[in-house]
């Protein structure tokens, strides 16, 4: 495989370290401004997001041929990036089916919910702490959807697609089987709705999703304090969430938040941890992209019942 990057000067070599310090909380905190610039601009929500999306991927894109974190892996190299780039295809396909089929069920809960037990969501906070409650709700349901799919294996078989590859890079944030997707976002986003979370909570904790999820997947030189580790989601963590060695793998599974995994005792600290390889020790996914499909599907029939 090929090791060479495209942006690479003595410049960048002499001071990796010192940047790595600050591009995460470069990254978080300038697509953060970005994304409320637009929208103070007046620019429409659903547009801005998708702009600011494809903003922050090229962006991180660009960043991986700068800094790279592993220099043997690099995205334009890897034989599977195409099959990756398909995966996102079919989720960007399938997500917003599956959102307009749930909102009705959406509204009627929220209706219910009304009726029931009237408004739960603290409203009243500022923005900044409701923020922070939403994190914590999406990040719990994100563990734990993310450990069923390592717990069980009918949906293992879906989850294995984004475990299979030795490589770590921007492309992999958007391998997902659409499988996985459709329940993901059937499930992850009930606790929010059936609070009554404000729209405009929502829609920021899902581009504060994507870009930590961009991140913690990017091939980028980043640095942190070892306590970091214990507060947000890092590369390092999710990295070790990939290594081939199963015991690091069912791990770290929290996104932007490892509290629950602290919690629920599935926490590994990156400085006390020998990653080793990224992977599958037994690699059960064919390689081209239309077997990869419907690989979860025939998977079930090998299951016993």
């Amino acid at each position: 495989m090929q090791k060479d990057y495209l942006f690479q000067t003595p410049f960048l070599e002499r001071h990796r370290d010192t940047i790595a310090w600050f591009t995460y909380p470069g990254f978080m905190v300038g697509f953060t401004a970005l994304y409320f610039w637009g929208l103070n601009a007046g620019i429409a929500v659903e547009t801005w997001v998708i702009t600011v999306t494809v903003i922050n991927f090229f962006v991180t894109l660009l960043f991986e041929q700068l800094v790279p974190r592993n220099r043997k892996m690099n995205c334009l190299h890897d034989t599977q990036s195409l099959n990756d780039i398909g995966h996102g295809i079919l989720q960007a396909v399938s997500r917003p089916l599956i959102q307009s089929g749930a909102i009705l069920l959406f509204a009627f809960l929220n209706e219910l919910r009304l009726q029931q037990f009237g408004q739960l969501w603290p409203a009243h906070w500022f923005f900044a702490a409701q923020f922070a409650l939403a994190l914590l709700i999406g990040s719990f349901m994100d563990y734990v959807v993310h450990r069923s799919f390592h717990t069980f294996d009918r949906l293992w078989y879906f989850h294995v697609i984004h475990h299979d590859t030795p490589h770590m890079h921007i492309m992999k944030s958007a391998r997902v089987h659409f499988g996985e997707e459709v329940i993901n976002s059937a499930i992850k986003p009930l606790p929010l709705i059936l609070l009554g979370a404000p729209t405009e909570i929502v829609v920021f904790l899902g581009m504060w999703t994507v870009f930590d999820g961009n991140m913690v997947h990017a091939n980028i030189h980043q640095r942190f304090p070892a306590w970091f580790h214990y507060v947000l989601g890092t590369v390092h963590l999710h990295n070790l969430h990939h290594a081939k060695d199963r015991k690091y793998q069912d791990s770290n599974y929290s996104g932007s938040v490892p509290l629950w995994d602290i919690l629920f005792r599935t926490y590994n600290h990156p400085d006390h941890s020998e990653m080793g390889d990224l992977g599958l020790a037994d690699n059960p996914v064919p390689r081209g992209f239309i077997r990869q499909v419907f690989f979860p599907f025939s998977a079930q029939f090998r299951l016993k019942h």
